[in-house]
């Protein structure tokens, strides 16, 4: 269980989001797009992590937040291509998607600014879907992690416009092409 709400602030995003995995119950609080401050309450044992959340979210929405719907989410992909007929090109970009999809949905996590929906390798590319509040914070965070860790070649990276158009975000003012 997830749930993510935003307030605009003057030029600002806030975020606040609630889950439920590995743990309880954590919550992050900040500014989009920027790494939040996680915290990890205590439950009674008697206690439900839906019912607080619940009760949380009420508080938040008093204060002005509103509820993040996946429909109102903007869908990002990363892609890298790769020779169809070369199996080794094959392995190294698998592994190299997978890399990327964890650094990826970490990063969008604790920036408060969305998660990662897939990854699908094959047919000459890798290709990891995501699903963010606002693409060009979550372009700005995806391009600074993916340079942090030296995986910027060979990517490219994309919003989608209309279904199934996109418009390319690097490399600038290419035509990107889903595979």
């Amino acid at each position: 269980m997830m749930i993510r709400m935003i307030k605009k602030n003057g030029k600002e995003t806030l975020y606040w989001q609630a889950w439920n995995y590995k743990f309880p119950l954590s919550i992050l609080t900040g500014t989009l797009g920027k790494e939040g401050i996680e915290e990890r309450p205590s439950l009674r044992f008697w206690e439900s992590p839906k019912k607080i959340v619940k009760k949380l979210a009420k508080e938040k929405a008093n204060l002005g937040y509103e509820f993040v719907n996946d429909k109102d989410m903007n869908k990002l992909v990363v892609q890298y291509r790769y020779e169809e007929a070369d199996e080794a090109q094959f392995e190294a970009t698998e592994k190299k998607c997978f890399d990327v999809e964890d650094i990826i949905e970490e990063a969008l996590l604790f920036t408060g600014n969305g998660d990662v929906s897939g990854l699908e390798v094959g047919a000459g590319a890798g290709t990891i879907t995501i699903f963010v509040v606002d693409v060009e914070i979550g372009f700005n965070t995806i391009w600074k992690k993916l340079s942090e860790h030296e995986l910027t070649e060979g990517v490219e990276i994309a919003y989608e416009q209309e279904q199934d158009s996109y418009v390319s975000l690097y490399p600038e003012d290419a035509e990107f092409q889903l595979v």
